[in-house]
């Protein structure tokens, strides 16, 4: 099933395209905009149409199968979504038999999530969408950019957590 989007907008005018690919200026934030926007999207709405699954459930799944059980302060912390959205997002999916919750070990005021295999199948279902939206986006570039971009990402996302973490200690020290 293609995932392009129906045309009622029209084409961007040409001269306005130019625009956009050629000024690249100061403000890079704003091509990731455009091309996060042009990435998720479609696969978003299709996911909550074909498959009652909101955006911050599908993060939820999606860290819970990549990368095993954890609590919901990790999830926020890793995905970078606010505890309300994450919270109503582990109620909908546990009221869905989608994820498991237990109480922590070590600490029992703290829940463990775990995702269930219906939670799991869904979410591999799910991305697909996803996958199929990177080939299209990313096509256009060799196996040598799509590893310098992948160095890249990861660079970003090291420097934005670390950076986190010290923005957090600085505002407890105060």
């Amino acid at each position: 099933m293609p995932t392009h989007p129906p045309d009622t907008a029209g084409p961007i005018p040409p001269e306005l395209l130019e625009r956009v690919l050629a000024e690249h200026g100061d403000w890079y934030g704003f091509r990731m905009i455009l091309l996060g926007a042009y990435y998720s999207a479609e696969p978003f709405a299709l996911l909550a149409k074909q498959h009652d699954l909101l955006r911050d459930e599908f993060t939820v799944l999606g860290i819970l199968s990549d990368y095993g059980e954890m609590t919901a302060n990790v999830i926020c912390a890793m995905s970078g979504r606010p505890k309300n959205s994450i919270s109503r997002a582990v109620i909908r999916l546990t009221e869905r038999t989608l994820i498991d919750t237990r109480a922590s070990v070590e600490d029992r005021r703290f829940v463990i999530l775990s995702v269930r295999p219906k939670g799991r199948r869904l979410y591999e279902e799910a991305l697909l969408l996803f996958r199929e939206r990177e080939s299209e986006l990313f096509g256009s570039l060799s196996p040598r950019e799509m590893q310098s971009l992948d160095r890249l990402l990861a660079k970003l996302l090291s420097n934005w957590h670390r950076r986190g973490r010290a923005v957090r200690r600085n505002a407890s020290e105060t």
